[in-house]
């Protein structure tokens, strides 16, 4: 099925009708009708629509399609939001640390982020009872939990704690949810990680092309690993998708953000959008445009020498018939529906070979050996000078040379904050942009409108300082 087919009426109908989603509180979660749900999963083509409603909750504007531009990059040290009059200072707020509780952009990325769960919870819930093709039942399963997965990862990352949710419950259920542990909700993560890099295909064709692979899957596991510090795993799973050879690093690093250019050798997972066709759209509004002055952190363009190929992409540049600019890595012309097509790229072949060379020097720091040459094939491409052993003499030189690294790579896809949390090098970042950071303020807090409905501060606790 193609995955730009998400929101004709037919199936918009039916994930409306069955996979309701959230925003003003958990407790939506649910179906509006059990019944209902069980009475649709019947074919493989029911819960084909099913899987494609589970990746077009990652289309949402409240995650990839647009808030989590201001949730990862703004909060980092990347993007400055420069107006703070905008939608009453909800993201001006969020990039100054200083949202509050009832910040809706959190409420509705929240919200969102649990619709994807629930609409996989009741795929894995349904799928074993109904009789199809083995192969294919394997595939949407193994889809469901990556998508699963991925939607975990990002809430334990922004929030710490959050309610664990495996199955499609009833009002009853929800009721009783709690705030479940950081390492209970990764071992979960893993869990469906490592059980769809076994159901999903290694490559798709026609108009499949897209959808989550099991080299996708491996990469994911990979980077919970590393944020988890299992370094030697980490290694091993992402030295696999090294070894598939499915993925390749393009000559141009700017071929691979083109429109005209999508499922190319370098992404290994990207949640799809399509400018609007025939009146129907499935894109997004322009990323990180702006009309009211430079929106680049100056500190991350002073970063890059000046031959660096990936300067270029962070450039703004005007976008016909538009009041705004926008950066070179995201520019598109304006649908007549008032949208663009870029793709977002959640992993790229060059995020896995610097996961692979950040795991083998966590590992066992070595002075010329195989991390040194994955770092240096990411600034090989760049057009920059390769580090030499001499430049990188201890294992702190080389962390900090690839994270210097991934922020140069980078830029704008969603990467910086949680790896400036994961290495413990957030408040210091923030600060050359003029700017402390609260120590409680490396996560979010959690929605007050979640606060409100569980009223249980023993097992539904603010977090800590808000």
């Amino acid at each position: 099925m193609n995955l730009h087919s998400l929101r004709n009426i037919g199936l918009a109908m039916a994930v409306s009708a069955l996979l309701t989603g959230c925003k003003s509180g958990f407790l939506d979660l649910t179906p509006q009708s059990q019944p209902n749900a069980d009475n649709f999963y019947r074919t493989a083509n029911d819960f084909g629509n099913a899987v494609n409603g589970a990746y077009d909750a990652l289309q949402s504007a409240n995650q990839y399609g647009g808030d989590f531009n201001t949730l990862l990059e703004a909060r980092s040290d990347n993007v400055l939001d420069n107006d703070p009059s905008s939608n009453a200072g909800l993201r001006y707020n969020i990039d100054r640390f200083i949202e509050p509780t009832t910040n809706t952009v959190l409420r509705d990325t929240w919200g969102s982020l649990y619709t994807g769960i629930n609409r996989t919870n009741l795929i894995l819930d349904k799928i074993d009872a109904i009789p199809f093709d083995a192969t294919l039942k394997a595939r949407y399963t193994g889809e469901a939990q990556f998508i699963r997965a991925l939607s975990y990862f990002n809430l334990v990352r922004l929030w710490g704690k959050v309610p664990l949710v495996l199955k499609a419950g009833s009002t009853a259920d929800a009721r009783a949810y709690i705030r479940n542990e950081v390492a209970d909700i990764y071992a979960a993560i893993e869990k469906d990680l490592t059980a769809a890099a076994t159901n999903l295909p290694a490559s798709y064709s026609g108009s499949d092309v897209g959808r989550a692979t099991s080299g996708a899957a491996k990469a994911l596991l990979g980077k919970v690993l590393i944020t988890e510090q299992k370094y030697t795993q980490a290694a091993q799973v992402l030295r696999e998708v090294v070894n598939s050879n499915t993925y390749r690093l393009l000559p141009n690093v700017a071929d691979v953000f083109t429109v005209a250019n999508k499922n190319n050798a370098e992404i290994v997972f990207a949640v799809k959008f399509r400018k609007g066709v025939g009146g129907v759209s499935e894109g997004h509004g322009l990323w990180f445009g702006t009309n009211i002055g430079d929106n680049i952190e100056k500190s991350l363009r002073a970063a890059y020498a000046a031959d660096d190929k990936r300067l270029p992409l962070i450039a703004q540049i005007p976008v016909p018939s538009n009041v705004n600019v926008v950066p070179r890595k995201y520019y598109d012309e304006v649908s007549a529906t008032n949208d663009v097509g870029n793709d977002y790229p959640v992993l790229r072949y060059a995020d896995v070979v610097l996961l692979l060379a950040e795991a083998l020097n966590e590992a066992g720091y070595q002075a010329n050996g195989e991390a040194l040459q994955l770092l240096n094939q990411i600034r090989t491409r760049a057009g920059v000078a390769a580090y030499t052993a001499a430049q990188l003499t201890s294992q702190t030189a080389f962390r900090d040379a690839v994270l210097a690294e991934r922020r140069l790579e980078f830029p704008l896809e969603g990467q910086r904050w949680f790896d400036l949390i994961r290495t413990g090098k957030a408040i210091d970042a923030i600060k050359v942009t003029g700017i402390t950071v609260p120590a409680n303020r490396l996560i979010y807090p959690i929605p007050q409108s979640e606060i409100d409905v569980y009223n249980n501060p023993g097992t539904f606790a603010q977090n800590p300082g808000y």
